[in-house]
């Protein structure tokens, strides 16, 4: 692996501005930062595993491989085509557009989010992907519709006591740890966008995997502050390096989808 992904944060409090403020600027704009480069690491990385890069204004379709591909038979985005999932993957009539969702795979859907999952754990099943440490994220449109589900099937699934924290759904479904992220992939306007025949230019992207399926390491990740050569003022940066490289493929699926 090749740390070759770099964040980074820069801002300068004033003397002044510190001196009359009654909350603490410097403690807020930390955290921000903090929160924009975790933020920054989350979309790239969540990008790379789905097979898509973010230029700055719009997702695109990752071309080149980061380094050398862990599975010959993986595409340029080190995917496995098999395992990026459209509605061909399910009967549909456009076999590249999007998959249809609605709860229950009601009027104008496809299928349904359960349906889904249940289609990425058993080509997970399918490639001996061990059942233990099993991931999905998803969006919050996917996740609304997951929780309309028969509330007997979701509840039957969900397992454990807590609340969600960073991201985090309690419990499992269908065998897979259950994250929200606003940081997935998309194209046009979103998985949002109704579609009742898939859409190839809106959709959302989901991704589910394994533990072992992608390794992700930092090697600098720090903050500091000095004071201003210029003005009479604080200044705060911080810097994270990391890298990331999908090991298994065979562990990683993808899906793409609209609200029917």
């Amino acid at each position: 692996m090749v740390i070759d992904q770099a964040s980074y944060f820069q801002f300068a409090l004033d003397d002044i501005e510190e001196a009359h403020s009654h909350v603490s600027f410097m403690d807020l704009a930390t955290d921000r930062a903090g929160f924009k480069l975790r933020d920054a690491f989350d979309q790239d990385v969540l990008g790379y595993m789905s097979g898509y890069t973010w230029n700055g204004s719009a997702w695109v379709a990752r071309t080149a491989a980061a380094g050398t591909k862990s599975n010959a038979a993986a595409g340029a985005d080190e995917l496995l085509a098999a395992n990026k999932l459209t509605q061909g993957a399910f009967g549909g009539s456009t076999a590249a557009n999007s998959i249809p969702v609605t709860a229950g795979g009601g009027a104008g859907a496809l299928t349904s989010p359960l349906a889904v999952l249940n289609r990425m754990a058993r080509l997970m099943d399918a490639a001996n992907v061990d059942t233990d440490n099993r991931w999905v994220v998803c969006d919050p449109v996917f996740k609304e519709i997951l929780l309309d589900e028969d509330a007997k099937l979701v509840n039957s699934d969900f397992g454990g006591e807590g609340e969600v924290r960073n991201g985090r759904m309690p419990g499992t479904i269908r065998g897979f740890r259950v994250y929200t992220s606003n940081n997935l992939p998309y194209k046009g306007t979103g998985a949002g966008t109704s579609a009742s025949a898939g859409s190839a230019t809106n959709f959302g992207v989901l991704v589910a995997g394994h533990d072992s399926s992608v390794a992700v390491a930092d090697q600098i990740a720090k903050t500091e502050s000095f004071r201003s050569p210029e003005t009479f003022a604080d200044i705060v940066r911080g810097m994270q390096l990391y890298g990331r490289k999908i090991l298994r493929p065979e562990g990683l699926i993808t899906a793409n989808y609209n609200l029917a």
